[in-house]
């Protein structure tokens, strides 16, 4: 759990860079930011809580689950935002994130409302949980302008252009 205050820690310094150097981008990459500084600063808030709840304690488990159901609510939040086309890669990550958090919480609602359920169940919920946090650190490291790394990674690079560009259809004109 700590990593996972160093990766929403980072999310928060990036978004703040962001901002501060953003001055009259254009109204779309502001909104983009504005939404990243308010996932961030909920995230923070909620894995803090999240942190300092004893999971081992059955008795803590409602409050668990309901900052859980939070932080889902903010990750389905960030899979809404209308990404900049400078941060395109930014959409399908947070989609995904969304999608693994979906999937974490409601595991985490079956193994602690179900006292049959075994301990598989809660360490796939918490597996799905990782990966939702890993995407958010992948915005993070995007917003900072660096490509992400790691074994699993396949970066895909793309030119992008304002224009159309001019073909020759020269053929095509009547004269």
């Amino acid at each position: 759990m700590k990593r996972i205050k160093n990766i929403v820690l980072i999310v928060a310094l990036a978004g703040l860079v962001l901002l501060s150097g953003c001055g009259k981008k254009d109204k779309e990459l502001e909104e983009y930011y504005k939404n990243m500084s308010k996932f961030t600063t909920e995230l923070t808030k909620l894995s803090e809580k999240l942190n300092n709840i004893d999971a081992t304690d059955g008795s803590n488990a409602k409050s668990m689950l309901k900052t859980l159901d939070s932080m889902e609510l903010q990750f389905r939040h960030l899979s809404e935002y209308d990404v900049p086309e400078q941060f395109a890669s930014n959409e399908e990550l947070a989609d995904e994130a969304y999608a693994y958090m979906q999937e974490a919480v409601s595991m985490y609602h079956t193994y602690y409302d179900d006292p049959e359920t075994d301990i598989n169940t809660a360490d796939a919920a918490y597996e799905n949980y990782k990966r939702a946090m890993q995407r958010v650190e992948y915005i993070s490291i995007i917003l900072q302008g660096e490509l992400p790394e790691g074994e699993n990674i396949e970066v895909t690079e793309q030119e992008s252009t304002d224009f159309t560009p001019v073909t020759d259809d020269s053929e095509n004109i009547e004269e």
